[in-house]
């Protein structure tokens, strides 16, 4: 009997590990995703700003406007690119919330079922379909974003490359 229960001992210790380490990989999956957000609109950003003082640079300066005339499609393009980047990535951060939020429904639900309580299965289907559209849409919008900025990237260097 006491040796089942070292047994049981010990299957209880590696799965609280397992347990542990579950916690500790969603947390630095989330620290992952929170940095590439803040990378995509930071180099979205500098792109915008580099685009704006390239384009008044133009503006000024006749003779290379002439110059660059057909390029300056490749500038535009860029630009927009970047914007898009933004924009996408901001509409991800509302279908974020919303899955975050209907997940919190669904579990709240969950609780209400494991306590005895009063739940509705119907309401947790829906929190839960829920949670798969907005987590489908999050990122759906979130590899559009980062495609779009290596796009603007790879139109500004473009640009950049028949300026010399």
């Amino acid at each position: 009997m006491n040796i089942f229960r070292e047994v049981k001992k010990k299957k209880e210790i590696e799965y609280n590990k397992w347990i542990s380490h579950l916690e500790n990989s969603k947390e630095r999956t989330n620290y992952s995703i929170r940095r590439m957000d803040l990378l995509i609109i930071s180099i979205s950003g500098g792109g915008i700003y580099v685009i704006l003082e390239s384009l008044r640079e133009l503006k000024t300066n006749e003779t290379l406007n002439q110059i660059l005339v057909d390029n300056k499609t490749m500038l535009i393009l860029s630009g927009i690119f970047f914007l898009l980047c933004i924009t996408l990535n901001f509409v991800s951060q509302v279908t974020g919330y919303h899955a975050n939020t209907n997940e919190e429904c669904y579990v709240q639900q969950e609780l209400k079922k494991i306590e005895g309580g009063n739940f509705d299965k119907c309401k947790q289907t829906k929190f839960n379909n829920k949670v798969k559209y907005y987590n489908i849409a999050t990122n759906i919008l979130n590899n559009s974003s980062i495609f779009l900025m290596f796009l603007g990237l790879v139109f500004l260097a473009i640009f950049n490359y028949h300026l010399f």
